[in-house]
């Protein structure tokens, strides 16, 4: 739910206070020994409203079609953190720069060759999360938990991108005991990738999960990523 607060100053106040209060709770004690950073989520947001939050210290943002990032990124600061957190068009990746610290969206194989294809070609490795289905919605795009062993084996022979862990949509709508249980199954899963001894995995510390409606959740079952968009930007048209 959007919540009535008037500036997108007062609404990231909002956002961090939440995170806060899940973060420092008595519960979570000892459990978090890494950083959590807020993706704020600026699809279809002008660049004055990034620009507002900039101003406010965010500097880490989100957006999913690369025809409208390339329109806005001009118009901001060089030290924004962009994340490409959207379906990505093989066709688009060659637009990519080095200003994308981190794509969260790593879907399919044909992705991950062509993201290699052209690292290769500009000598640059891009960083990148693995999207998994793991509520089995079939709205959702993402590899289901089983196929990836074999994903890993292709990800093997690419170089040029950098597996750092795991992303997810959870279900809309879905009951606190709901979100937490397929937050908590993405972890585990990523835990046991990391220990099972397949290429790549060694450096999977990073979960992508929790939005605007879910983050408390996310955040109690370790999200090292959260990505809020409407609770900051307020909602799309």
């Amino acid at each position: 739910m959007v919540r009535p607060i008037n500036s997108i100053e007062e609404n990231l106040a909002s956002v961090r206070c939440r995170m806060m209060r899940v973060l420092g709770s008595p519960e979570q004690e000892g459990k978090h020994n890494h950083t959590v950073q807020l993706v704020a989520v600026s699809k279809t947001v002008g660049a004055d409203q990034i620009w507002e939050a900039y101003r406010c210290g965010q500097r880490h943002f989100g957006e999913s079609r690369v025809q409208e990032w390339l329109a806005k990124k001009d118009q901001l600061p060089a030290d924004c953190r962009w994340h490409f957190i959207g379906r990505l068009q093989t066709n688009k990746v060659r637009y990519l720069d080095e200003s994308i610290v981190l794509i969260h969206s790593l879907d399919r194989v044909a992705l991950l060759e062509a993201l290699n294809a052209e690292g290769k070609r500009r000598n640059h490795i891009w960083q990148t999360l693995i999207q998994v289905n793991i509520a089995e919605d079939a709205a959702k795009a993402g590899f289901a938990p089983q196929d990836l062993p074999l994903f890993l084996e292709k990800a093997a022979k690419c170089p040029f991108v950098a597996l750092r862990g795991l992303m997810t949509i959870g279900r809309i709508n879905a009951s606190p005991e709901a979100a937490c249980e397929t937050f908590s199954a993405l972890r585990r899963l990523r835990d046991s990738l990391r220990t099972s001894g397949s290429v790549n995995t060694e450096k999977f510390t990073e979960l992508s999960m929790g939005m605007s409606g879910d983050i408390e959740p996310a955040l109690a079952e370790g999200a090292t990523l959260v990505r809020v968009g409407s609770d900051i930007f307020g909602r799309r048209p």
